[in-house]
This record gives C-alpha cells, structure tokens and sequence, in this order.
C-alpha cells in the first residue's frame, strides 16, 4: 500500500481529517439547502459542492462548481458519478466511501474540486443517451465529467459522440479482459476499475468443483438434503441474456461470443444446458429463481440470505453476493464452510466477465483532461482499491469486505486483501477470464431475455 493510504484508519490524520470536514459539511449544506440546487436527485449517500453548476467555460460562482474550461475560485471541478450497483458497507449510501474519495484525493491535488456523485445527476448507467446528455453538458446545471459506467455499453456510448479515448492508462498490472471491454475501435475509451462475473457459492466441495452445468447439477442431486438444491436470479433483460453468453462461452469458447447475440439463432447445446442449470432451482413444482421471486426490489438479497441460513444448498450470483452471505450468517456460522467458484453455466467452465470502467467526456480537456487523469490513477492504485476492496469506509466492528473484483491484479497484493483467502479465491478463479462484448446487446436484449424465458419455462 502507498504511504499516506496505508496509514489512515478509522483515525485519519489531521490534514486529511480536516478535509473529510469540509466535505462533510458541505455535504450538510447541501441538504439544508436542498430547494436552491439540485434537490430532486438528493439523497444521503451523495457528496457534491454547494451551490449551482457552470456551464461549459462558466463559473458556478464561489461555493459552486464550474463548467468544464471554468474555474470554481482557483479550483478545477471535476465532478464523477461513480457505478451505484456496489455492496454499501455503512449502510449509508455510499456517502462515507464518497466523502473519503474526495477527501484523499483533494489532500493530495490542492487544486482540484472533486464532486463524486453529484446528487442532482440522477441518470440510469444503463442508458448511455442519458450518460451523454451529462457527459455532452446538455443540462448545464448537472453535467459531468467523467463517469463509471458498464462497458457492454461501450460501442453504443462512444456512438453518441459524447466521451473520447484516454490518452494513456495509469501504470498497473491490468487485468487483460479490462483491457478488452474498455477498447472500442482500437482506442481505450475506459479506464478499468471492476470486473464481474458469476459464481456459486456452497458448502460441498463437489459442487465446486463441478465442470459443467450437468456436473452441479448431479453434485446437488447427490448432496441428498430437504433443502433446495439452488437460489439466485436468472431473469432481468440484461441479466438472462448475460448468463445465455457466458453459458455460450462456457459451451463453445470465448473467442466469437459476440456472435451469439442474436434474436435468431440460438445454440442449441448451450440451451440445453443453461436449462438443466436453471432446473437446480426447482423445488416443489416452482421454479423461483424463474417465476420472479428473486426478481422482486424487495428479495434481491434473499437467495444469498437463504443460502447463509443454510436453507439452500447453493446460491449463485456476483462475487460481492459473498459480502451478503457473510453478513447474514448466522450466530456461530463458519465464513470457512462457504466455497466460492465460477459458475459452470454451459458444457465447460470458462468464465465471461463485465468491466465498469470510468470514461471521460469529449468536453474534458486541459485542465479538466489533467485532473481527470489525475483522477483515474488514485482510483487505479493498490492503495484505493485496498480500502474500499476492505470496507474500510464502514464502521471497524461491523465491517465486510465487499468481495468486488478488481481490474488489476496489483489490488490483490495489498497486505489486507493478500491476507483474505476469498479475495485469493476471487482472483485465482478469473485470472483467465475473457471479456462479454462491448457492444450490440442494448438494443435486443429484451426479446432475448422474452426467447430465453419461454425456452427455460418450457417442458423439458
């Protein structure tokens, strides 16, 4: 871990501490004065400068932040929606992580105002025409400058015209799948900060090491309990055609994965066995991990509760479900039972992952382009990912790690994360692990998630 990093704790020195200060109580006024700015997207879990935004080369004026060319007193502003879908270790929104962001990185570049998650842009990461009405300075009182967004939506993003490539990435060993996904066209347009991929979780070392979709199967089969053999979610229109990829690529190869989205052709040898992987789930006539039980905004956490409980025999799921499954466990429950590995979702194992990666907006260049990089790379360092990789921005005595995979393997040598046998487990599974597509699902994944369905809710 870098020196400054490697010493702030849940006491961080007096420099920094009293930037975390100001923060917080910006963040305050934020809230007091919530109808003067941008109080719609408000929220607890957001940090922003007081004050209105400039447009693009305007001043927003002495507490505000100014419009990309502008100037908010001396200060550059750079102002990062961060991705949203991440295990919220405080149970504050994420303000406590945000607010320590912007406080080391400020301490470290005097001159530039970061805005991490400014509250008033409220804008889907799925959607990349709303991405680039903030990115292209549409609304002038919420644009942004650089966003963290998933890049299977790279090749429609950089069709809006609305971002442009880095010049170059922060030094790190990168994961090469990273790398892959945040390519478009022969130019980095991203800058990697997480990977993604699925796993099952279980208590039973057959199940793990299970090969193949048929291989779970029969190693739950033989686990003979009262309890269901499988819990997690296989609908959503971005994630049933996910899982037919990565259950393509499992079946024929990564290489040529693109070529299966499709409303047209669908591999038969991969249908027939994403459905005797989606069959594990059926207990008593249902089906729920189909029939929208886990679907539900208020279940989304239940496969992995149910599973801590010991009332499934396996659950499925990103591997920063593991933050939920350790959290729930019971009183006396072992986190050394629970065996993590990349789910066999085809007729082989060969893992597909996601990359979120930060990217920039055409509108960011000198300064903005300076503090943008600068940016990039304190997020990009083993230090940072140490931290948040740890949860350090959650309370010491109810602390998870939030089990993320990091885009470079540099994170997984830090002293705190080395040390934890998941996180190993984590970076041994997808070492190997090629990339989904940057592009091309947008547009048909719901008639291939409605394909998909009716093909898994048929009669075998």
């Amino acid at each position: 871990m870098g020196t400054r990093e490697s010493k702030i704790g849940s006491s961080p020195p007096p420099g920094l501490a009293a930037s975390m200060a100001r923060n917080l109580a910006r963040m305050v006024g934020l809230t007091l004065l919530s109808t003067l700015g941008c109080s719609s997207g408000m929220d607890d879990g957001s940090s922003a400068g007081a004050g209105g935004s400039g447009g693009q080369g305007g001043s927003g004026g002495e507490d505000g932040s100014g419009g990309q060319g502008g100037s908010a007193g001396e200060k550059t502003v750079l102002r990062v929606p961060l991705y949203p879908y991440i295990p919220d270790a405080a149970g504050d929104k994420l303000a406590a992580m945000a607010l320590r962001i912007e406080a080391e990185f400020e301490e470290a570049h005097a001159g530039i105002d970061l805005v991490v998650n400014p509250p008033c842009f409220a804008a889907d990461v799925y959607d990349p025409a709303a991405l680039a009405m903030g990115l292209a300075g549409e609304d002038a009182d919420c644009s942004v400058d650089v966003i963290e967004t998933d890049m299977i939506l790279l090749g429609e993003l950089v069709a809006t015209g609305a971002i442009r490539p880095w010049s170059e990435l922060p030094p790190a060993d990168w994961h090469p799948a990273g790398i892959e996904a945040s390519t478009y066209d022969g130019e980095i347009y991203g800058v990697p900060h997480w990977l993604c991929g699925h796993f099952t979780f279980s208590r039973d070392a057959s199940v793990e090491s299970a090969g193949t979709a048929a291989e779970l199967a029969s190693a739950l089969v033989d686990l003979q309990t009262d309890a269901p053999d499988m819990a997690g979610n296989l609908l959503g229109s971005w994630n049933l055609p996910s899982l037919y990829l990565d259950a393509w690529a499992d079946t024929n190869g990564p290489e040529g994965v693109a070529s299966a989205i499709s409303t047209t052709m669908y591999d038969a040898a991969t249908l027939d066995a994403l459905g005797i992987f989606a069959r594990t789930c059926e207990s008593e006539g249902s089906n729920p991990c189909l029939d929208g039980t886990y679907d539900r905004e208020e279940n989304v956490d239940l496969p992995a509760q149910r599973f801590a409980a010991g009332e499934v025999d396996a659950t499925f799921g990103y591997s920063e479900r593991l933050h939920t499954i350790l959290k729930n466990l019971p009183p006396g429950g072992d986190p050394a039972e629970i065996k993590l590995a990349s789910a066999p979702l085809g007729d082989g194992n060969r893992p597909l992952l996601f990359t979120d990666s930060f990217v920039v907006s055409a509108r960011c260049t000198d300064a903005c382009a300076d503090a943008a990089a600068a940016f990039v790379a304190y997020m990009s360092s083993a230090s940072t990912f140490a931290w948040i990789l740890a949860s350090e921005d959650a309370p010491q005595e109810a602390r998870v790690p939030r089990y993320l995979m990091a885009a470079t393997f540099d994170a997984y040598s830090a002293p705190t994360i080395g040390a934890d046998p998941f996180y190993q487990a984590i970076n041994a599974l997808t070492e190997e692990g090629k990339s989904f597509p940057n592009g091309g699902l947008l547009d048909v994944r719901s008639e291939m998630r409605d394909d998909l369905l009716a093909t898994l809710t048929s009669a075998p």
